[in-house]
């Protein structure tokens, strides 16, 4: 029992001894450690919303501006309804995987402003007598849906480099602890950011 007991204490004394040695490291070998957390691609963030983005216009597009004849919803109908809901989403999914949901929800408020524009004009064409509100009102929903688009994908790259540096700043280290005063050993843990 005393051997197993001299060879637990040998066992801390030496692990002690070996944490201040590894805190001395020079910081390239810090610095090529991995972090903790994978980083993130801009290329599949943007990749993400293009993809997002073009996919419910090239099924909205043909499907939604067609005229039925048919009373109810046909399956033509339902598709571009879906890719109609989806169309103020498109771009912001390249900041929800940055990891910036705030500025994902702006961007789909902007596109459902811009789409409400759009709609509400074209149906007021169609009721009210003042069409020169109702093309002001597409003309509005447009330009606020565009700008949407461009300033979503124009920030899309800071906002996945945000996100690797405020990943690459959180590092979190663990050492042995033994006190000679008290008896005692344990474990510390160090978390910086």
């Amino acid at each position: 029992m005393r051997r197993m007991g001299a060879l637990l204490a040998a066992g801390l004394v030496v692990a002690t001894l070996a944490s201040p040695l590894r805190a001395q490291e020079g910081r390239e070998s810090r610095d090529k450690a991995r972090p903790p957390v994978k980083l993130k691609s801009e290329k599949e963030a943007m990749t993400l919303s293009i993809v997002a983005t073009v996919v419910p216009w090239a099924v909205f597009l043909p499907l939604g501006l067609r005229e039925s004849h048919e009373p109810g919803l046909d399956p033509g109908e339902a598709a571009a309804l879906v890719a109609f809901l989806a169309i103020p989403i498109g771009p912001s999914l390249g900041y929800f995987y940055a990891g910036s949901t705030g500025r994902g929800l702006l961007g789909i408020g902007l596109r459902l402003a811009g789409l409400a524009g759009l709609v509400g004009g074209g149906f007021g064409l169609d009721a009210s007598g003042d069409e020169d509100l109702m093309t002001g009102f597409i003309v509005a929903g447009a330009c606020a849906l565009a700008g949407s688009y461009i300033w979503d994908f124009a920030g899309l790259k800071k906002a996945v480099r945000r996100h690797n540096l405020k990943v690459q700043r959180l590092q979190m280290a663990f050492a042995p602890v033994i006190s000679p005063g008290k008896k005692a050993f344990g474990l510390q843990a160090r978390l910086s950011f």
